[in-house]
This record gives structure tokens, C-alpha cells and sequence, in this order.
């Protein structure tokens, strides 16, 4: 009976032990919260984010997480909307065991959230692309590359670059391009002083195109650039050779994904594509991580996967630097130069964009390929 006692009593201290160290390595990690669309339309771009953070802790943790220290992720449904992205935000910055957030993708949800993220004082990071979500902010850093620049890089690319004097706009009317072209006629105009003498646009999800681009075609002007969606891009570049353009099109990133360029097939051939992440461009280690994600979950790695995964290292460095605390994480993102991430080169300027370069890709036999860096200096 002594022996079976004195058993239960070391099998129930190591019990103990065992259970102390867990709670003491959980007390001991770096919290980090993420807030997305779990649920709601949108729910799909919330898998591709959790799929990038998931991955990246992984490989963070596996390589000593912070000085030693892991990171554990606290996932908030936001349930894609604009109350549920603010009550969202809103919990995890007032817990004061988050550290930092890794913040939504679409950019009204962030402006909604932004007076929360500053009044507590967290570092929020977002892909949103709208300059606004970073205008006059302490706390939020910017991922992506804003709209604001890919406007500047598309018209210095077909003004300066291709020397094209005379252009037409083409766009989907949903509100990030809307956006993005309201943006793109303006640095035109008052940078290049060419007014498009098309701009038309079109409802989201459409697949016929022709009537915008034979009103294209009527004004003949030297070049067109478009932006859309992916699932549109494929029947538009298709029906641009269909009316018989033979201009330069310049399109942005979505129209490159695999899935539009596949559709068009060979009336892809020659378009050029502004994009700020597209894997075979890159280096032989990016495109590594582009392969391990694909077979990870089977689906191509985006811009989204890219930027996302790229956060949580950011975070981790910037912990690095500045100290583990929401202040030092702050300070270290400040202080990040050329911080070397999957999909960018990261320096946050002045207005806490981190990403300051696009690629300009050829489709040459079905592939892309270089033609030219267009960057900014942060």
C-alpha cells in the first residue's frame, strides 16, 4: 500500500510539474491577436489569413520565437462586418496580455476600428490598401502597398517608361478600384497632363466587356490599363484581342493571378501586369516558401497569404528590437530597415507604409517576366 501510495503521489507531482511548466510557458508567451473574417461572405480571405499566420508561428516558434520566447495567436471572428470588425478589435486591444494585432484586410473595417486601436494604444497591422487607414495614425502600419502608390507606379510606367501620351481607363466600379482610378486619373492629370479619353468602368462579377472596349478601340488611344477583379480578368483580356486592340494594356496584380492568365490563354500574350507580389519573379527562396505554402493547402500562394505571413515575422523583430511590450513593438516597426519578408523588403515611412516597389511583368509564352522594379524611397 506504501509503495502504490508513494507511486500515485510522484505520478500525481510530476502531474503537477508537468501542468506548472505549461501554465508558466503560456503565461511566458507573446500574445498576439488576429482579427478577421471567420464567418460572412468574405469568409474565404479569413482562411487564407489564418492560413498564413498559422503557418508563420510555426516557423517562428520552430526557429526560437522570440529571444527564446514563443508566440500564441488569439484568433476574434469579425464576422465580416463593420460592428462585428470594431467589437473584434475592440477585445483584444483591452486585453493588455495582447502584445500587437494583426488587423483586417479591408480597409473600411480598419478605418472603423482606428479610433479604438489608438485610444488603447496597440500596434495594428493591415493589408488595407487605402491610404486613409494610415493617414494621421500612431498605431497602424500598412503590409500592403497602398493604392496611393500603385496609382503613382502605373502612370510613371506608361507616361515615362512607355512614353504613351494618349490612354484609356478601364475598371470595375466596386470601391477599392473605383478608388484606385479615381487615383490613377489624378497623378495623369496632374503629373503627366493626359486626361484619358476613355474612362468606363463596369459591374462587379461581369464577363462581357466588349461594348467598354469598343469604345476603346473607336478613340484609339496608345495604351490601356484596367483593373478588376481576378475572376473578370481572364474574359477581359480575352476580349481585348476579340475587338482587335494592338495597344499596350497594363493591368493590375488580380488580372496576373494564375487563374485569370490560365483563362485567357494566349490572347495573355504580351500584356503587362503591375503587381507587388507574384512568386515567379521572385528569388529562389520566395518561391520556396510560394511551393510550401501550395502544398500546404493547396491553393497558390497570393499577395494575401504573403503579407500576412510576413506580419507575424514582423511583429516578432520588431519585438526583437524595441522589447516585448506594445510600446517597444511600436517602436521596433519604426525602427525595421529593409526587413526582409516573403513578399517585400519592409521600411514603414513616415505614413507607416512598409512596402515601397511593384514588379512590371511581361506575359511572354505563357509566363511572366521582368521587364522593370518600379520604387519609391520610404
Amino acid at each position: 500500500m506504501r509503495r502504490a501510495g508513494f507511486v500515485g503521489l510522484a505520478t500525481f507531482a510530476l502531474f503537477a510539474a508537468t501542468l506548472g511548466a505549461q501554465v508558466r510557458a503560456a503565461e511566458q508567451a507573446i500574445r498576439i491577436g488576429v482579427q478577421l473574417p471567420l464567418t460572412g461572405e468574405r469568409a474565404h480571405v479569413g482562411r487564407v489569413v489564418r492560413n498564413s499566420i498559422e503557418m508563420a508561428v510555426e516557423d517562428l516558434n520552430r526557429k526560437g520565437g522570440v529571444n527564446g520566447v514563443p508566440l500564441t495567436i488569439i484568433y476574434e471572428d469579425d464576422q465580416d462586418t463593420r460592428e462585428g470588425a470594431v467589437e473584434a478589435v475592440r477585445k483584444l486591444a483591452r486585453d493588455h496580455q495582447v502584445l500587437a494585432i494583426v488587423g483586417e484586410l479591408f480597409s473600411p473595417f480598419v478605418l472603423a476600428s482606428r479610433e479604438v486601436v489608438e485610444q488603447e494604444g496597440v500596434s495594428l497591422l493591415t493589408g488595407g490598401t487605402s491610404p486613409k487607414t494610415t493617414e494621421q495614425t500612431q498605431w497602424i502600419f500598412r503590409v500592403g502597398a497602398s493604392d496611393a502608390l500603385l496609382a503613382d507606379v502605373l502612370a510613371r510606367y506608361a507616361a515615362e517608361h512607355l512614353k504613351l501620351k494618349t490612354l484609356a481607363v478601364l475598371h470595375d466600379r466596386t470601391g477599392i478600384h473605383n478608388a484606385r482610378a479615381e487615383m490613377l486619373v489624378k497623378v495623369l492629370q496632374e503629373r503627366y497632363g493626359i486626361a484619358p479619353l476613355i474612362r468606363a468602368s463596369w459591374k462587379p462579377g461581369d464577363r462581357d466587356f466588349t461594348a467598354q472596349l469598343e469604345r476603346v478601340r473607336a478613340a484609339s488611344p496608345q495604351g490601356l490599363l484596367a483593373l478588376g477583379e481576378t475572376p473578370e480578368g481572364g474574359a477581359f483580356l480575352r476580349q481585348v484581342k476579340g475587338v482587335g486592340l494592338r495597344v499596350p494594356v497594363i493591368v493590375h496584380r488580380d488580372f496576373g493571378a494564375r487563374r485569370a492568365l490560365e483563362e485567357a490563354g494566349e490572347t495573355a500574350e504580351g500584356v503587362l501586369i503591375v503587381t507587388e507580389y507574384m512568386p515567379a519573379l521572385l528569388d529562389p527562396e520566395r518561391q520556396a516558401w510560394a511551393l510550401a505554402y501550395e502544398r500546404r493547402y493547396g491553393v497558390e500562394a497570393n499577395v494575401i497569404a504573403a503579407q500576412y505571413y510576413d506580419a507575424l515575422f514582423l511583429l516578432a523583430e520588431a519585438a526583437k528590437m524595441g522589447g516585448p511590450s506594445r510600446e517597444g513593438i511600436r517602436t521596433g516597426l519604426l525602427h525595421l530597415k529593409g526587413f526582409r519578408g516573403m513578399m517585400a523588403d519592409y521600411t514603414f515611412d513616415e505614413k507607416h507604409n512598409g512596402v515601397h516597389r511593384f514588379y512590371v511583368a511581361r506575359i511572354t509564352s505563357g509566363k511572366p517576366t521582368l521587364t522593370a522594379l518600379v520604387e519609391k524611397s520610404p
